[in-house]
């Protein structure tokens, strides 16, 4: 039996039993529920421990959202577990991967969204069984059901964010490059690589420390063989205009005399097994147990560690293994061991030894393992891990922010990275896609899953640039870095025993070529950082897929070109050998196209709505400006904040009337949120044959202080393009 109560305009809640608290949403639920016999648009099945929700689909409807999800954009055809999962293997059959986002929309000939806020695996079957039917199980009896009865997107979207929160904003040098590898081993290794980077002149903002530089891959420690001086070695890279962003796993070596083992044994902060005795599995230090960050008083305790890093001047980092990633328990162990004693000596050795390898290679994440442990929750109830599941990684976070950065550190922007996720994650730190491999493909699957998350609120997110896994050629590594610099977090990271994809690791025109690319990234960050503050403040995706602006079957199926921004249409090759590609130009607007390899070179030229196969050859990304749109670009710099921005420069095309909204805050604290920022309102009108340009400012005073902030640029310049094709420049001072 279900009761519901109106949450939102339009936006209807329906609660069956004692849903387990999330904290997901953070709108205020009240109590005042009535009993519902009416479901919309569903028809629901009651079974003795689970329901069902069935939807018959049209055959034009289409699907999308559910967030971190492997397939195509439109998510007919396929079925999704949603049960958080470290499966480094992303092949297109896989229906789970390390989050679980399960709000969805119906895009067809009835419009409307639903979000399900339960933590335990829920399984959407979305025309796979039958290619009509939508059928979602959650198997539980306590869970709360969110349907949107809005047509519009943006609409659907925002009153979601109402919802579940405001979206993650990370500090401006996030939007700089930054490079990973596990592992760079040493502080040698680390200086090299950033002195490599600023010899070559190539922009970065941060480097990454994989698990190599704890000792003993031992939580919150420093090996001083391979770092000595380990707080002079942050700082000095900090100087240069390098942040490090250290690994943090959740796995704690159970090991006498290690700190950390010995605080959260002494306090109960672990998880339990059935016994009452602390959960045993193993992970990258051996044997490990796992903190309860179910409950508070070990959320508390873990979030306080951060400061071994914070009072060294790190305030970014990288939550992994968080889903939590299971080598094996010892109860795997032992069943493996009992399969080897019964293999001694039998002569059906072969299927035998198929089997034993097949029970092997299951015993990493699983689920039997989830099910054998407990957290107690901040109620002080007993909760089996394996109903809340995929809360582990989200709750991880809430103990690094909530419990700690927000005491240790708490006007301090952060950049907080996380493997695992679940519905809300995304108002306290953001997440990347995960362990994808050097191949082609996966360029595409980064770009359908960049327009999913942002959709579930995700705004700055990104993928391995190059891949992780396997080896990459110096082409693709040229198209991804392309495509990444059109992604919020613009990250390359590889894996071990992989080739090296550092931009100075291969030949001297693929570095050239990504050199260009980096600089033409940071050269837009004027436009990204204001496009993305806006963003967070109108609650409307930053990356958009193009059925969110525009109507049609066409667009639709469209999963390869994006918006960046309210401006920029992006269009990355993401196919092996090609020179070009086909794009598609939607509406009724014509199109700035720049060929771009460089941020101070031109190659623009007009389209006019439709299909066209444009050249972009190895060193060349399509991006294409929509008409009476502006975005704004500078000089880049070797890192963000090297020096103010004093001159941007200002081109699109102009045949009406277009503006753009410049942003400034400090980049670095939260007292934007107090007011203090400026922004700069740019307008160029056609009027006749005549441009008219204009610059209003408004530099907000801050309430509590009286302080005004100050835009810092003193020029802008104008490269404005009539519907010929024809330059107008201008200059104004401000």
């Amino acid at each position: 039996m279900f009761k519901k109560q109106m949450v939102l305009d339009d936006v209807i809640l329906f609660r069956t039993g004692k849903p387990f608290n999330t904290t997901a949403v953070i709108k205020e639920i009240t109590d005042d529920f009535d009993n519902s016999e009416d479901f919309p648009y569903f028809e629901v099945k009651e079974y003795e421990n689970y329901y069902e929700f069935v939807y018959e689909m049209d055959k034009d409807d289409y699907v999308y959202g559910l967030g971190e999800q492997l397939g195509a954009l439109n998510k007919r055809g396929k079925e999704y577990k949603l049960y958080s999962t470290d499966d480094p293997i992303h092949t297109p059959e896989k229906g789970s991967l390390y989050g679980s986002h399960p709000f969805a929309f119906i895009d067809g000939s009835k419009k409307f969204a639903f979000m399900i806020d339960f933590p335990g695996e829920i399984v959407f079957d979305i025309g796979y069984t039958h290619k009509d039917l939508m059928t979602v199980k959650v198997p539980s009896k306590d869970f709360d059901f969110y349907l949107f009865d809005i047509e519009d997107k943006y609409e659907v979207i925002k009153k979601y964010l109402e919802l579940t929160g405001s979206p993650f904003v990370p500090p401006k040098w996030s939007w700089g490059f930054q490079q990973c590898r596990w592992s760079y081993p040493d502080a040698d290794t680390i200086n090299n690589i950033a002195e490599s980077f600023r010899k070559d002149g190539i922009p970065c903002d941060a480097i990454y420390m994989d698990i190599d530089y704890m000792k003993d891959y031992k939580v919150f420690t420093v090996d001083e063989e391979k770092f000595p001086n380990f707080e002079d070695f942050a700082k000095n890279l900090k100087k240069d205009g390098f942040k490090l962003v250290p690994i943090i796993d959740p796995g704690v070596k159970i090991e006498d005399n290690y700190s950390v083992y010995e605080e959260g044994k002494e306090n109960n902060y672990f998880c339990k097994d059935k016994d009452g005795e602390d959960f045993v599995a193993a992970v990258w230090p051996g044997l490990t147990h796992f903190p309860d960050f179910l409950n508070k008083e070990a959320r508390k305790w873990w979030g306080e560690k951060y400061k071994f890093f914070t009072d060294k001047g790190i305030y970014s980092f990288w939550n992994d293994m968080n889903e939590p990633s299971i080598f094996y328990s010892l109860k795997g162990f032992n069943k493996l061991v009992e399969i080897g004693e019964n293999l001694r000596g039998n002569e059906d050795m072969g299927i035998k030894s198929f089997l034993a390898k097949e029970q092997m290679f299951d015993m990493a994440n699983n689920r039997e393992d989830y099910k054998s442990f407990y957290h107690r929750a901040d109620d002080g109830s007993t909760v089996n891990h394996d109903l809340v599941h995929n809360l582990y990684g989200y709750f991880m976070a809430k103990a690094t922010v909530e419990e700690g950065f927000d005491n240790i550190i708490p006007n301090q922007r952060y950049l907080l990275l996380s493997r695992s996720s679940y519905l809300g994650h995304h108002r306290i730190a953001t997440i990347w896609m995960g362990d994808n491999m050097s191949w082609w493909d996966h360029m595409l699957v980064q770009m359908r899953m960049l327009q999913s998350l942002n959709m579930a609120g995700f705004f700055y997110t990104g993928a391995d640039v190059g891949g992780f896994g396997s080896n990459a050629s110096p082409e693709l590594v040229i198209r991804w870095m392309q495509l990444g610099a059109f992604t919020p977090l613009y990250r390359n990271h590889s894996a071990l025993g992989t080739r090296e994809q550092e931009p100075f690791a291969f030949d001297e025109e693929t570095k050239d070529i990504m050199r260009d690319i980096i600089r033409l990234r940071y050269s837009l960050i004027p436009y990204s950082y204001s496009e993305y503050m806006k963003s967070v403040s109108e609650l409307r995706p930053f990356i958009k897929p193009l059925h969110m602006d525009y109507e049609g079957k066409r667009v639709k199926e469209i999963e390869d070109q994006y918006m960046y921004g309210d401006s920029i249409m992006v269009a990355p090759v993401h196919t092996q050998n090609a020179k070009g590609r086909f794009v598609h130009l939607p509406g009724d607007d014509k199109w700035l196209c720049w060929v771009a390899s460089k941020y101070d070179e031109r190659k623009m030229s007009i389209y006019f709505p439709g299909d066209f196969y444009v050249d972009a050859d190895l060193n060349e990304i399509p991006l294409f400006i929509k008409e009476n749109k502006l975005i704004t670009i500078s000089e880049p710099m070797n890192y963000v904040g090297e020096k103010e921005i004093e001159e941007i420069t200002v081109i699109g095309l102009v045949t009406d009337k277009a503006e753009f909204t410049y942003y400034e805050d400090d980049g670095e604290t939260k007292d934007y949120q107090k007011g203090k920022f400026a922004e700069a309102l740019i307008t160029v009108e056609k009027e006749g044959n005549e441009y008219k340009f204009s610059v209003e400012k408004d530099e907000h005073e801050n309430p509590e202080t009286g302080e005004t902030y100050e835009l810092a640029i003193k020029r802008i310049k104008f490269e404005i393009y009539d519907e010929h094709g024809n330059i107008i420049e201008n200059t104004i001072e401000i």
